[in-house]
């Protein structure tokens, strides 16, 4: 038995070994090394896109053809290392391998085939790359397909000076409508910004969440587009202008392009009430424009604020300080911090402020109280001017240049 599975084995010379290993590095080493710069360039492309589809491929791309990088240098350097160590002992002929014999019965007569022919190979692939430089140049730069969700984004705007009682009740009218359609499982809804750096919104911005059930609950014959619309037709409440997406596809516009839509109008300038009317002057333009709706120009005027200024020669008068008028502000308007109190592990701050029918209108800061040494209290419209001016609710900016959008969105 030993005998008939006993093959004919002779140990080549260690110089003999490692020459045979030498020639075989050079020759397959730069097979690898160049498929692998074909394989990196195929990325190429990848690299092209913008927006959306950049900020998602980009990292593969890059994480991709930093690893064929290294592979590339590896199969030059380290690769022969280690074949000299691990490649030992006894090996089988590469025609003892049925998956290498049925792959070079394909494979050798294609190689033979293109050799002989090599003047007609060339021109097939001149002819192929010809004709799919139409083909990229058609391409474009993005190819990102809508993708559902299975939820949806209500964005509605009102106007800038919208108080905090009036955005809660529109958003609570709201809410009620929208879980009125049965394929609505879910709503929750949210005006203003959260407690976080990233979320900028102004409290007449609302972002409700809508949830929908699975399909197969769905009336019949309907659609997503078909649900958007009936919500819409609903939804339709003076000084508000509706918006409708997704989560995260909104959250990548944000993040990409700084709007909230999927198509828009920036306007940069210098002065806030120039980008105003330009911007104003797009939205015109556009308006009968097929294809398009929920036109909307983002307010960059129009918001409210109590102007305080402390008249010096009074203050002086009542033996008086700025600081003195200040803190009166301070304690009447925004609350003061008295102390903090600990329970557990989590601390909590403890304001005072006036009430909110001290503070609820003009006429009632001007009555609020200023204590001095000499003449008791007296009204602070005594020692200061107070007025409602407009100003812009929030300044948005980009590369250093004030901005403004127009906004809307397309018609699926």
């Amino acid at each position: 038995m030993k005998k008939m599975f006993k093959r004919d084995y002779t140990k080549i010379p260690e110089d003999v070994r490692m020459n045979i290993i030498e020639r075989s590095s050079k020759q397959v080493s730069r097979g690898v090394f160049f498929s692998t710069v074909i394989i990196i360039t195929s990325f190429l492309p990848v690299f092209l896109l913008t927006g959306q589809e950049g900020k998602l491929f980009h990292p593969l791309a890059y994480t991709k053809t930093f690893i064929l990088i290294v592979d590339a240098i590896l199969v030059v350097t380290l690769a022969p290392v280690l074949i000299s160590f691990f490649m030992r002992g006894k090996f089988r002929r590469e025609s003892e391998n049925p998956i290498n014999r049925g792959l070079e019965k394909v494979y050798e007569p294609i190689i033979r085939a293109c050799v002989k022919w090599r003047k007609t190979t060339i021109a097939v692939n001149i002819i192929a790359l010809l004709i799919s430089i139409p083909l990229v140049m058609s391409l474009g730069r993005e190819f990102m397909p809508p993708l559902d969700e299975g939820s949806l984004l209500f964005m509605p705007v009102t106007l800038p000076d919208v108080s905090n009682s009036e955005v809660k009740r529109i958003l609570q009218v709201q809410d009620k409508i929208i879980k009125s359609v049965p394929e609505v499982e879910n709503v929750l809804g949210k005006a203003g910004r959260a407690n976080t750096a990233t979320d900028n919104s102004p409290i007449s911005m609302i972002e409700t969440i809508i949830l929908l059930k699975p399909k197969s609950q769905w009336r019949p014959g309907l659609t997503k587009n078909d649900i958007i619309n009936e919500l819409n037709s609903k939804l339709q409440i003076p000084g508000v202008v509706n918006g409708w997406t997704q989560p995260i596809i909104n959250r990548i516009n944000m993040l990409s392009t700084g709007i909230r839509t999927d198509v828009g109008v920036k306007v940069y300038g210098q002065n806030i009430d120039s980008i105003y009317y330009f911007a104003q002057q797009v939205k015109n333009a556009l308006n009968g424009i097929d294809g398009l709706k929920d036109l909307y120009v983002e307010p960059i005027t129009g918001g409210k604020y109590i102007d305080i200024t402390i008249k010096r020669e009074e203050i002086g008068r009542y033996g008086l300080s700025v600081d003195d008028i200040n803190n009166v502000i301070e304690t009447a308007l925004g609350g003061m911090r008295l102390t903090t109190t600990v329970e557990g592990r989590q601390r909590f701050s403890v304001n005072a402020r006036f009430g909110q029918d001290f503070r609820n209108n003009i006429d009632a800061l001007k009555r609020l109280q200023v204590q001095t040494m000499k003449f008791g209290p007296i009204p602070l419209d005594a020692v200061a001017d107070i007025k409602i001016t407009e100003g812009p609710p929030m300044i948005n900016s980009e590369n250093a240049l004030l901005r403004g959008t127009v906004l809307f969105a397309k018609n699926a």
